[in-house]
């Protein structure tokens, strides 16, 4: 028994800790971070970023830029956009690719060496870090000489490490291009400088610059605005100060923007000025992508000037508008042969959050409920039975899913006097009675033969052990009157 019981008490405990633990109320807003992070990491690194909505509001807005496009990341969402498709020269933003492929096949803390034919064909005119042949420099290091000084011939290094020559590197960057749906780019080079076989557009460079800018470690370099590299075998230390100066004090801090946080910058004289850069305040984060423009001189340079218009612009534009809820009705459509109420209460299934200029007109929202088909019972809980479509002066804002609130029955189907009548007038009513009956008369007399069976089966069994008490009895008084006689 006591064994019995040690077992039991064993299942018990194994049960109890195969439950999952209920989140207790202190998880924090840290651990939930951590946790979405984790998720990040995890991401493959060839997922594309999600297709982006192209709003395009109607505005007086105008950019000096060849080609351009504002995003809000976290709706994925074009506020402004010029020549989408133009095929552009992308001059530095080449190295976004060039870093992106690094982190991923490369280990931060290997030791590069620059090669002779890392130093060959580059302009006297490029940037570059001064990098000698023979000069050692961890990949980390040689990482924020391209993203911050823009070192060309860091970039050839680095291909060099990856592929093992400059050419297959320059392969991989148009493979990895294409996995990620930039159908109109093509690189000839790892660094940016001018080819006429080196192209891209504003596009291809929205889908290139999303999917590196949510890699926490590309984001470490594109952030970054000084960093001191250390003493190498052929160098003294390096102090190296970002290009792009909507992130840095530099040239007097006449181009700072206290809201920017990156990414990179780029130009080459047939490419114009470059530049992708993102901005935050508050709940929206922009990214600005803005391709050709004007350097009329250092203190006059149009691609700084341009963003930080269009980010400041966008900010005092915009806010975030809740235009669907799941909890809230939208409609109470009929519904055909139902029980008790003949309608049901109808809302979307998604909630929808959207950009929408801060002096809208809410009459200028338009909200259109399309039901699949006229509805009847019974419908399930959450049932689709429709879509709703939300509308901005002709411009689609969202679109969700209509459901159910609540199940709707069906009404049952009385029978009526008339047919309860027909029903026992039917002869196939009346054959099934009759057979109904002639089987319990068949059951009973089937029941009568079995007992009778058992009845005489029982008399038979009692008259066998009466003769045969009676004959032991005979034999018993035949006996008795032997040995009288013989006495």
């Amino acid at each position: 028994m006591k064994k019995r019981r040690f077992l039991c008490l064993i299942l018990l405990l194994s049960m109890l800790l195969s439950l999952p633990v209920a989140a207790t109320e202190d998880t924090t807003a840290e651990t939930i971070a951590e946790m979405t992070s984790a998720q990040s990491e995890n991401t493959p690194f060839l997922t594309p970023p999600p297709p982006l909505r192209e709003f395009n509001y109607p505005t007086d807005f105008t950019l000096d830029a060849a080609a351009y496009a504002l995003i809000e990341l976290n709706s994925n969402t074009i506020i402004y956009s010029k020549e989408l498709d133009m095929k552009r020269y992308p001059a530095s933003l080449t190295k976004i690719m060039t870093c992106m492929l690094a982190i991923e096949y490369g280990n931060p803390k290997d030791v590069l060496t620059v090669s002779s034919t890392a130093l060959e064909n580059l302009s006297e005119f490029g940037s570059s870090a001064g990098l000698v042949e023979g000069e050692q420099m961890t990949l980390e290091n040689m990482l924020y000489c391209i993203m911050l000084w823009s070192a060309n011939e860091g970039c050839n290094v680095i291909a060099e490490y990856i592929s093992q020559d400059v050419a297959s590197f320059v392969e991989l960057m148009n493979q990895t291009a294409q996995a990620l749906g930039m159908e109109n780019t093509h690189f000839a080079n790892a660094h940016g400088l001018h080819d006429e076989e080196h192209y891209t557009t504003v596009r291809d460079l929205t889908i290139l610059t999303r999917w590196a800018w949510q890699n926490e470690t590309f984001r470490r370099y594109a952030t970054a605005t000084t960093y001191e590299v250390p003493p190498t075998n052929k160098s003294a230390g390096r102090t190296l100060h970002t290009t792009n100066y909507l992130t840095s004090t530099d040239v007097d801090g006449r181009y700072f923007y206290s809201n920017a946080s990156g990414i990179k910058t780029g130009f080459t004289t047939p490419a114009g000025g470059c530049l992708a850069s993102t901005a935050t305040d508050g709940d929206a984060e922009y990214l600005s992508i803005v391709m050709g423009c004007e350097l009329i001189s250092n203190d006059n340079d149009m691609r700084f000037k341009e963003t930080k218009r269009l980010f400041t612009h966008a900010f005092d534009t915009y806010s975030f508008v809740q235009v669907l809820a799941n909890t809230t009705m939208l409609g109470q459509p009929e519904v055909a042969n139902a029980e008790g109420r003949g309608d049901v209460v109808v809302h979307a299934k998604d909630d929808a959050i959207v950009l929408l200029p801060k002096d809208y007109n809410p009459q200028d929202i338009l909200v259109q409920l399309n039901y699949n088909q006229d509805l009847v019972a019974p419908l399930d809980a959450d049932e689709t039975v429709g879509s709703v479509t939300v509308r901005y002066q002709g411009i689609v804002l969202a679109e969700s899913d209509l459901v159910t609130l609540t199940s709707v029955p069906a009404v049952q189907p009385k029978v009526t006097e008339q047919e309860e009548q027909e029903e026992l007038s039917d002869p196939a009513a009346e054959k099934e009675e009759g057979s109904s009956s002639i089987g319990k008369i068949l059951m009973i007399l089937t029941l009568c033969l079995i007992l009778l069976g058992v009845l005489a089966l029982g008399s038979l069994y009692g008259l066998n052990t009466y003769r045969a008490r009676r004959r032991a009895a005979m034999r018993r008084q035949r006996q008795q009157r032997r040995r009288h006689y013989d006495d």
